[in-house]
């Protein structure tokens, strides 16, 4: 692929294989963090319970704060992407040059909002006495990757909506792979290891779960500095530039809170309600909550080709919307989304006949494997129409529509799912398979709701973010 700022809507032959040409880097590259994140389980795991538990007590409150990142990322992108897809590239390089401020200032307020709840949040979430230094120790160093996050993120996103999608795939594969890396030498302290019939001292900094945080840290400071000094460099018409003399665009601001802020709220809406179902699921005991957590984990690789497809459709759809071709536009969310569809039907009955021998990569506690696999069974269902709210969500907002993802996120989730999850625990007693047919619930009527709304149109009237031409 160029490195010029370039039009995608013709990249492949096809509507079809553009769409396909332009997801599959990301869907490796999701795909590569999911294994990053089964690997730092691992490695933290070693450590004994209490080091888990350390992380996974603030992990959650390091999720809450992706909403802010995710949603200066969508706010800026889809405007990005609108320019090069009106062929504006002056207008392009002015909200690129909007990325270095607000993300400093952003990612340095969340900075400083996790370093100050450091010291307390770990005991306000019910940690165990032997948990809290623990949790407080990787919070305080966790809390910096939040900054150099909002880099790489707002980066990733601006380069795949100019279309490359191969620069964030290379750059963050380095960056997992040196995130192993910086795990193997900081969490564990200098042993003998051994390798065949070969054998040595390793050497380590033994800093515990700390370590594991400055391995996630150093890792996202490389990817953001890498990735930043390719929009510098690259050999496009809009680039990332110092910003001397900067003045911010009154116009360019109001449309990235007009994006951002309802993406950051169903992210927010969202993270809430799966802390609130948690909540539900610790009433039904030890098995249940093993149990529900192994079978969100290995259902959440089956999510990835999903989630390619869908970052592909915002940049099409925003790229369509800056051309004026609106029915362009709803021609890409169609196929997307009947791309993703058959693709998760497959996923879906892979997922069903192989629940068991997926969820034995976790445990080998029957009890918990039959009550696993019988909860990845109910959810195979639900794949497609799940598929088509993710991938239709990212249509409507490369369309300007974030506020229609937000409101049926917030509905389905508070008013669906959490009230159906209640009844069906608490009044039918139907234990954790009443959580999973909550959430098919839930997920197939978000599925229903959001086709409609693409379909309906109306995203069309007031899709465009873009000034004049120039």
């Amino acid at each position: 692929m160029s490195n010029r700022t370039e039009n995608v809507l013709h990249l492949g032959k096809t509507p079809t294989t553009t769409v396909l040409k332009l997801a599959w880097p990301t869907i490796v590259e999701q795909t590569m963090y999911t294994v990053l994140n089964f690997s730092d389980t691992a490695m933290v795991g070693v450590l004994g319970a209490a080091s888990t538990a350390a992380v996974g007590l603030t992990s959650t409150s390091i999720w809450l704060s992706g909403s802010v990142i995710v949603a200066v990322s969508v706010g800026l992108s889809v405007q990005i992407a609108q320019a090069v897809g009106a062929g504006n590239a002056k207008q392009a390089q002015r909200v690129l040059d909007h990325v270095l401020p607000v993300c400093s200032v952003f990612g340095l307020l969340l900075f400083l909002v996790f370093f100050s709840l450091s010291g307390f949040l770990p005991a306000w979430l019910g940690g165990e006495a032997d948990v809290i230094p623990l949790a407080r120790q990787y919070l305080q160093v966790i809390s910096l990757s939040r900054l150099f996050d909002m880099f790489s993120s707002v980066f990733s996103s601006s380069l795949r909506c100019m279309g490359d999608t191969h620069t964030p795939l290379r750059i963050n594969f380095s960056a997992i792979a040196l995130n192993i890396f910086f795990n193997f030498m900081l969490i564990y302290p200098t042993r003998p290891f051994s390798i065949g019939a070969f054998s040595f001292v390793m050497p380590g900094a033994g800093l515990g779960v700390a370590g594991a945080a400055w391995g996630t840290v150093l890792a996202v400071m490389f990817s953001s500095l890498a990735l930043g000094f390719s929009l510098v460099r690259g050999k496009r018409s809009a680039r990332l530039c110092l910003p001397r003399g900067f003045r911010p665009d009154r116009r360019i601001l109001i449309n990235m809170l007009r994006l951002g802020i309802p993406t950051a709220m169903e992210e927010f809406i969202t993270t809430s309600g799966q802390v609130a179902a948690t909540r539900i699921v610790s009433t039904l005991g030890t098995v249940a909550v093993a149990a529900n957590h192994l079978a969100v984990s290995a259902e959440s690789l089956s999510y990835m080709p999903a989630y390619g497809v869908s970052v592909a459709t915002t940049t099409l759809v925003s790229q369509s919307i800056g051309a004026e071709d609106r029915d362009g536009a709803m021609n890409f969310g169609r196929i997307a989304n009947r791309i993703g569809f058959c693709a998760m039907i497959f996923v879906g009955v892979l997922l069903f006949l192989f629940a068991e021998p997926l969820i034995r990569l976790f445990t080998h506690d029957e009890t918990v494997v039959m009550l696993a696999a019988a909860m990845l069974r109910i959810v195979a269902i639900a794949q497609p129409l799940t598929t088509s709210y993710s991938i239709l969500s990212g249509a409507l907002r490369g369309a300007g529509d974030a506020r229609g993802p937000f409101i049926i996120g917030a509905c389905c989730m508070w008013g669906l799912r959490l009230t159906l999850s209640c009844l069906f625990v608490f009044v039918f007693h139907w234990g954790l398979y009443g959580i999973w047919i909550a959430m098919i619930i839930d997920n197939m009527t978000r599925g229903i709701w959001i086709i409609t709304r693409w379909n309906r149109g109306r995203w069309k009237e007031n899709s465009a973010l873009l000034g004049p031409a120039e």
